[in-house]
């Protein structure tokens, strides 16, 4: 189920989505590193420390939430999603940059904030095509507003 209207965004409690599924772009991933100098970091996730080559970076496939979940929920704009935080991620399985992903969803709570909006709790799972425990769960917390309001304050 998807929204499209700000409104409507209540409608969604309880609901389950699923993403396509898709694999990591290698371009995306060394800019990642590079942004957060983990390609400097002295001590890499090597192959020699027993992950293997293509590891993603936990903290790099939570900050691919955001983007995943609040675009699987509302299907017309223009809206706006403030990452207000995610709460008890946990990196279950090893994902490298070749696996195939995709996040099942589902969204406990919708907090009406008012002028500012709706922060809408979402309780997502990274699956991994072809095997039975997940690469990471988390919960993640946005702020949904319309984006002309943003412009405007």
């Amino acid at each position: 189920m998807t929204v499209d209207r700000p409104a409507d965004v209540v409608e969604l409690v309880g609901e389950t989505f699923v993403t396509p599924w898709f694999t990591m772009d290698e371009e995306r991933q060394k800019a990642f590193e590079h942004g957060t100098y983990l390609d400097s970091y002295p001590h890499r996730y090597g192959g020699e420390a027993g992950y293997g080559d293509d590891l993603i970076e936990g903290f790099h496939l939570l900050g691919m939430l955001d983007y995943l979940c609040n675009h699987a929920l509302w299907s017309k704009g223009p809206w706006i999603a403030w990452n207000y935080g995610l709460d008890h991620a946990r990196f279950v399985s090893v994902v490298r940059r070749t696996d195939a992903l995709r996040i099942r969803g589902t969204v406990r709570e919708v907090i009406d904030r008012g002028d500012q909006g709706h922060l809408v709790v979402v309780d997502a799972v990274g699956e991994v095509k072809g095997r039975e425990r997940p690469g990471f769960v988390a919960t993640l917390r946005a702020l949904w507003t319309v984006a002309d309001e943003v412009g405007g304050r």
